[in-house]
């Protein structure tokens, strides 16, 4: 899936993906328990939302009982988020492509994780890139 993003970014739309947004732009996501509810929680960056998603080994969900906790994003939501705050399409494309698989969310996660860890680290190439020749 990572083959999607091919498309050469430059320095502005790199810095503008990696970017910290405002209160006003964080993405809403929550940490679902069983005992507690959810609990919300607010993502201010590309690199945030891609350390949220956890990869869950569903034995250890089973064995955790009520105490687990799982990190939870609309997939939806955060396709969106991508494409309308971070203003990038490319990805927000990739990762509709993962979730009209219609997999349950525990398998959309790994996927759609890469693909974002794939864009940030394209972003970085870029401004590093940029950071040795100013130098």
């Amino acid at each position: 899936m990572s083959a999607n993003l091919v498309a050469a970014i430059d320095i502005k739309q790199a810095g503008n993906i990696l970017r910290h947004v405002e209160s006003a732009e964080a993405l809403e996501a929550g940490i679902m328990n069983p005992m507690a509810g959810t609990r919300p929680i607010r993502l201010f960056s590309i690199e945030e939302a891609e350390r949220f998603l956890v990869l869950h080994d569903p034995a250890l969900i089973a064995a955790g009982g009520p105490q687990v906790s799982v990190n939870y994003v609309d997939p939806n939501h955060l396709a969106t988020w991508v494409g309308d705050v971070l203003g990038d399409q490319e990805l927000s494309t990739g990762l509709r492509k993962i979730i009209a698989s219609g997999k349950a969310y525990g398998f959309l996660v790994p996927e759609m994780k890469s693909l974002i860890a794939t864009r940030i680290e394209q972003c970085k190439q870029v401004l590093s890139v940029v950071e040795l020749a100013a130098k």
